[in-house]
């Protein structure tokens, strides 16, 4: 009898279907623009006669308003309005910021204003924070495995992107083609948003398609399905979260390691043809870099809901090392196609697992404040990062200090994951 109760419940569970729904809109909105940026902006710069210094401004200016308003923002919104209609809201502000983009730029000011303050608002409203959220709160028991999944296809087309919007560029002889394409894309995204269902009780179900009930019987037996890794027990809230040393060093982590991707998303292809490659040569390297961080992501998030994820992290930040160092000398073409890799998918499996660790050791219902509080103070050490970069390039005509103080950071987010250990509740007493 119990059977029969449960087979169509889990036939109607919308969490997959959700989740299908859920990367397309990520993979238009941080896939495309994300990872087409690193093609785009080199063209964009030469053909505008830019500096890279002055142009990387608009990132800077993107980072500081995301880090310190948008975030905490989105947070208060999807509180306020839910997912779905934070989505709707975010892609029609970015479809608006995309088309203006491509309509009007010419001046570095306008640069600055569409890409470094309109854009980034489409762009927090309507892409991984609210993805995030609504992965976490639809699933417990398969929660790294399904966000793997739904994060894997922004990497997928990405890396696809890339040289495909270099062709494309190249075709037309305009910059403007690679933006027009990431458009298209977020237009079919907005109108798949209309089905998106931001949290089990918008459809009268339960995460995992478990009742609470069924839910209890199995944290009683955890072999028969229940999560392998630490879950939270207790209610924490935001207060008592940053109390603890666990999220000042996830922090550091998530501050050293995510320098080094902000480097190559943002100047992989300026670095590579500096050194001689050429600009398809450079967009096949960041191809394989894009494409191997989103072959991490399902497999690692897999391996994440058995093996507890900082270990894995530990593992993947000394291969990101190994990865950037290499491309950082990049002596032959031949070692760019393996070391690429390598970077890839490690920066794909700490994509998945630095999610996935906050809500398994906080609870998802905590993820949004949390992030919310969190973005300030990672944005004042990347926000500006870009645009120093550049400046450093042009100054001295190379970015060889940059990778060897980002590979200093890289050492020190791996000491620091050892020590990412699932927090203590101090309990009260009465």
């Amino acid at each position: 009898m119990n059977q029969d109760t449960e087979q169509p419940l889990k036939a109607s569970f919308y969490g997959y279907k959700n989740a299908a729904l859920l990367a397309y809109v990520y993979i238009a909105t941080v896939g495309l623009i994300t990872y087409g940026f690193s093609v785009i902006f080199p063209v964009m710069i030469n053909n505008l006669g830019w500096s890279r210094g002055d142009a990387s401004w608009a990132l800077s200016f993107s980072g500081m308003l995301t880090g310190f308003v948008l975030v905490p923002v989105t947070a208060i919104v999807i509180n306020k309005i839910g997912i779905r209609k934070s989505i709707i809201i975010g892609l029609i502000i970015l479809l608006t910021g995309l088309f203006t983009l491509v309509a009007v730029t010419s001046k570095l000011w306008h640069w600055y204003v569409i890409y470094g303050l309109f854009i980034p608002i489409g762009r927090a409203l309507c892409g991984g924070l609210p993805m995030q959220v609504s992965i976490m709160t639809w699933f417990s028991r398969k929660r790294a495995t399904v966000l793997g999944l739904v994060m894997t296809g922004a990497p997928f087309f990405g890396a696809i992107a890339q040289p495909g919007f270099t062709w494309a560029m190249q075709r037309t002889e305009m910059w403007q083609t690679g933006y027009l394409l990431c458009a298209g894309f977020c237009l079919l995204a907005l109108v798949v948003s209309f089905w998106i269902k931001g949290k089990p009780s918008d459809t009268g179900q339960y995460p995992d398609g478990i009742a609470p009930a069924d839910a209890l019987a199995q944290k009683k037996e955890p072999q028969a399905g229940g999560p392998q890794t630490y879950r939270a027990t207790e209610v924490w809230t935001v207060r008592e979260v940053f109390k603890t040393r666990t999220i000042w060093i996830y922090l550091a982590v998530s501050v050293l390691q995510g320098l080094p991707f902000a480097l190559i998303t943002a100047h992989g292809v300026l670095h590579l043809t500096d050194l001689g490659y050429t600009a398809m040569q450079a967009a096949n390297v960041l191809m394989l870099v894009t494409f191997s961080s989103g072959a991490a992501r399902f497999p690692m998030g897999w391996l994440g809901d058995r093996i507890e994820p900082r270990w894995i992290i530990s593992a993947a930040l000394s291969l990101m090392l190994v990865g950037f160092f290499g491309l950082w000398k990049a002596s032959s073409f031949s070692l760019l196609m393996v070391v690429g890799p390598i970077f890839g998918f490690a920066m794909g499996t700490m994509i998945i697992l630095m999610a996935a660790i906050i809500p398994n050791y906080y609870g998802p219902e905590t993820l949004a404040s949390i992030r919310g509080f969190m973005s300030p103070p990672v944005t004042i050490v990347s926000a500006n990062f870009p645009a120093l970069a550049g400046y450093i390039a042009d100054k001295y005509g190379s970015y060889n200090s940059i990778f060897f103080v980002l590979s200093c950071c890289l050492v020190g987010a791996i000491l620091c994951s050892f020590f990412l250990t699932p927090p203590q509740k101090k309990m009260v007493e009465a």
